[in-house]
């Protein structure tokens, strides 16, 4: 990693003084993917400690261990052995549906993904507007396929009624092109 001249920390994410020198005061998140599952509630409780804002996503394999780390303050646990189980039995059952949302979500070659856009970033003429008024599909070919309220809740394929809202987000898919155009147009 010094040749490539990658920042890193050497040493134990468990031990206090190492999250702190690594600046886990002022992060923006954290993840914790340690084999171990104590290992990683030590690091996540060293880091909601230290910093309250703090995203944390953390790997964990025991059963009973994801609901002990959201305790301890882990936004979001990720059980790899069960989701890539999951993931084996659906391409079984589904392998088309499965290979479109691998597709979709950056694990093959092709040039498409969903993209979260803030609406808080968009200029304020936007609040208010529905999705229809958008019209981000003649505009830049994307589509609209998932919206989140300021209350938290998920609404999939909303309706062109759907209100743009302060503290809300839209997921968009579309080619890199068509969402950075997309995203250009309406933060400038």
């Amino acid at each position: 990693m010094e040749k490539k001249k990658i920042l890193f920390i050497e040493g134990d994410a468990t031990q206090d003084e190492v999250l702190i020198r690594a600046g886990i005061k002022d992060a923006r998140a954290l993840i914790s993917a340690l084999p171990n599952d104590a290992d990683n509630l030590f690091v996540v409780l060293t880091a909601r400690v230290n910093n309250a804002k703090l995203k944390i996503i953390s790997r964990a394999s025991e059963d009973n261990s994801d609901t002990k780390l959201r305790h301890a303050g882990v936004d979001n646990v990720i059980m790899p052995d069960k989701v890539g189980g999951a993931h084996m039995a659906q391409l079984v059952v589904k392998p088309d549906v499965v290979e479109f949302i691998d597709m979709l979500t950056g694990q093959s070659r092709v040039d498409s993904h969903i993209e979260e856009i803030q609406c808080n970033l968009l200029p304020t003429s936007y609040i208010g507007q529905t999705i229809k008024e958008l019209n981000v599909r003649k505009n830049w070919g994307a589509n609209i396929v998932g919206f989140k309220t300021s209350e938290g809740e998920y609404v999939f394929n909303p309706t062109p009624q759907t209100q743009i809202q302060e503290g809300s987000k839209l997921f968009v898919l579309g080619t890199s092109k068509q969402i950075t155009d997309m995203k250009n147009d309406i933060t400038s």
